[in-house]
């Protein structure tokens, strides 16, 4: 009997894990979805709404490397754009979203396209609504070439045959439509902004099954605020506060992140935590953010880099963490819709220094 244990202990870990995550799959485990530290920069991917929001284009890059002392870690990667559109009345903007998963060294992979759209409304002078939808796309792979099975394996000798009798899943890609909804209200003043957003994903539940079940994916529900204060005494050039707070549910599972990040000059830092099912002294990691934002050609056009590494303090150490890079890009003035109406001029009336 110790020989056998000996045996499988010989076994990469990734096989054993790839061989739980098939059982997950033929039983209808439900895995949450990709999550992000700053998440700020990818708000489009939790709530459609914030879709041109602010003026202009914007284009983000995010790649997130977790638990990285592991082989096979688990990588994620962000790609967004989206225009503001005030030309039309009740349009807020529209754009595109591509999200991918690779994990135990791309063996499953989920990859996730979608169409951004915005409605938007000014509810007064200082207060705007948007509400948005995505529109996506959603392929999953697994390849199975890697996997070991009962039958491969001898009493004495562990993996000793090289082939299986069992087939696998019956479709090693699955694909599926996907949409998700999301609204927010905004406050914009001299020296504050205030939003809070709602986001629905998953709203129609669809079928994920490898194995010709019904296995629905649990909608994700995003709760956000956002808050952008203003040193008063030097609102153009003093320090900027902007604390935040995203909390998500989902398949029973929930995470509360809060923290703040602070602008001065071109340069900002912050630190934020996060929890599981929402109990705040239950601290899972600390996340710190450092970077930079830099105009190109004007004050209208910049570009922000950003690096963010995750602490884990829970009871899983040893995994080195995770490592997530943003690359963004802004251009206030481009537009697709040349207009002087008074909706080309529904902009926000908060000064003129550099956002986050």
């Amino acid at each position: 009997m110790l020989y056998i244990c000996r045996e499988f202990m010989r076994f990469e870990a990734k096989y054993i894990l790839l061989i739980i995550f098939l059982l997950a799959i033929a039983f209808g485990t439900k895995a949450q979805d990709s999550y992000y530290s700053q998440y700020y920069n990818n708000m489009t991917y939790y709530n459609p709404a914030y879709t041109g929001l602010d003026e202009g284009l914007k284009v983000g890059f995010t790649y997130r490397d977790q638990w990285p002392k592991y082989s096979d870690d688990l990588k994620t990667y962000n790609f967004n754009m989206d225009f503001a559109e005030r030309g039309l009345p009740g349009l807020g903007g529209f754009g595109i979203i591509f999200n991918s998963n690779k994990e135990g060294d791309g063996l499953i992979k989920t990859n996730f396209i979608g169409l951004l759209g915005s409605a938007r409304i000014r509810l007064q002078r200082h207060w705007v609504t948007q509400v948005g939808v995505t529109v996506a796309f959603v392929q999953k792979q697994i390849d199975v070439g890697d996997f070991i099975w009962s039958d491969q394996l001898d009493d004495r000798h562990g993996l000793l045959y090289p082939g299986s009798s069992f087939a696998g899943s019956p479709s090693q890609s699955i694909s599926y439509p996907d949409v998700n909804l999301g609204g927010l209200i905004k406050y914009e003043k001299r020296l504050i902004t205030a939003t809070l957003g709602i986001g629905i994903n998953h709203l129609f539940k669809p079928n994920e099954s490898f194995y010709n079940l019904d296995i629905r994916v649990p909608r994700k529900y995003d709760v956000n605020i956002d808050v952008v204060f203003l040193q008063r005494n030097n609102p153009r050039k003093g320090f900027k506060f902007n604390p935040g707070l995203l909390y998500e549910y989902q398949n029973s599972f929930s995470n509360f992140t809060l923290g703040m990040n602070v602008q001065k000059s071109i340069i900002y830092a912050g630190a934020w935590y996060r929890n599981r099912n929402s109990a705040i002294y239950k601290v899972q990691s600390l996340m710190f953010v450092v970077g930079i934002q830099i105009p190109m050609v004007n004050k209208y056009s910049r570009i922000k880099l950003m690096y963010s590494y995750d602490v884990g303090i829970s009871n899983m150490t040893g995994t080195g963490g995770a490592h997530e890079i943003t690359l963004r890009f802004q251009f206030d003035e481009i537009h697709l819709i040349k207009s002087n109406s008074y909706f080309s001029r529904d902009y926000p009336v908060i000064m003129e220094p550099l956002r986050f």
